[in-house]
């Protein structure tokens, strides 16, 4: 009688040994943030080294017209405070700001409520809204700032003569030509409003509204007593995301006045790059970013707790 040789049976690896285990078995025991090294090279390079090495250049003369660079320490922040041209950019920047975000909220809300009670063409205004939005800015600024605008051969000047209306100086006058430049970034940035308010009217809940109609509320009513302040978090966020890009402002005014006439129109980042990129003063083009930052920075905190405190008081 033969005897059949016992099978020796072996276990099967468990799923965390599995995981550890690679091919060449060089995987296993790595730290747990080997694999996330790489990206964190790159975060510091993209971001970080130029935040630090543009920091550290707003205490040097570097020009780029002059090969030597030294240390000056707090020369370039001191020139912040005695500088007529930055005052005026920084005011022009305030004014643009302040003046886009409010129009763009206005329209965007108002195109907002009228497309959502469209029912059957609903997408194609949707659409139709949203092609500005799509556009460069600067051939938006070209468009309308160097050709609708144009005071000698535009269309809309021809036009007004036509109606018996004065030559209106749309980028000559000092009083006209920053409307110039917000009437064409209320133009292409509109739809963002107009987008954002409109996916956030299409979230309300209806039993508010519902209940509003059953006691007779008229429209008004509603819209102050329940669609406004129902709509609040989505203004928030809206108006503080054109404002934060506002700031920023500089292709439209590049195309359309060059900041002029004189400093009417200067923005602060056009400002820097006339600075750094024109004249090759880089350490206070630098200076001058930083303080746009820190403008930027204290303006958003103020905004945030004026509107926390606002929806505070208001539940």
């Amino acid at each position: 009688m033969s005897v059949v040789p016992h099978r020796q049976i072996q276990a099967v690896p468990s799923l965390a040994e599995t995981r550890g285990r690679s091919a060449g078995g060089a995987i296993k025991g790595a730290p747990a943030g080997f694999f996330m090294n790489p990206a964190a090279i790159l975060v510091l390079m993209l971001s970080i080294f130029p935040f630090l090495f543009s920091l550290g250049m707003t205490f040097t003369n570097w020009n780029l017209l002059y090969p030597d660079v030294s240390f000056r320490g707090l020369d370039n922040w001191r020139r912040l405070f005695s500088d007529e041209t930055l005052s005026r950019a920084i005011r022009n920047t305030f004014f643009f700001t302040v003046a886009g975000t409010i129009l763009e909220y206005a329209l965007g809300l108002l195109l907002a409520i009228s497309v959502l009670q469209i029912k059957r063409w609903q997408r194609f205004f949707r659409v139709i809204f949203l092609l500005p939005m799509m556009i460069s800015p600067a051939a938006v600024g070209y468009v309308i700032g160097r050709m609708l605008f144009s005071e000698t051969q535009g269309p809309i000047n021809n036009i007004l003569f036509r109606l018996g209306v004065p030559f209106v100086p749309w980028t000559s006058n000092p009083g006209m030509a920053p409307w110039t430049i917000v009437i064409a970034d209320v133009w292409q940035w509109t739809s963002f409003m107009f987008v954002l308010l409109l996916a956030g009217l299409q979230s309300l809940p209806e039993e508010p509204f519902e209940a509003a109609r059953v006691d007779g509320a008229n429209t008004l009513q509603i819209f102050t007593q329940i669609t406004f302040p129902l709509l609040v978090p989505v203004t928030v966020t809206a108006i503080l995301i054109r404002s934060l890009e506002l700031f920023k402002l500089i292709d439209l005014v590049r195309v359309i006045t060059a900041g002029g006439p004189g400093t009417a129109t200067q923005t602060v980042t056009l400002y820097v790059y006339d600075l750094a990129l024109t004249r090759g003063d880089m350490a206070y083009g630098a200076a001058v970013a930083y303080a746009l930052l820190i403008l930027v920075v204290i303006f958003a905190t103020v905004y945030i707790w004026l509107t926390r405190r606002a929806v505070e008081s208001a539940t």
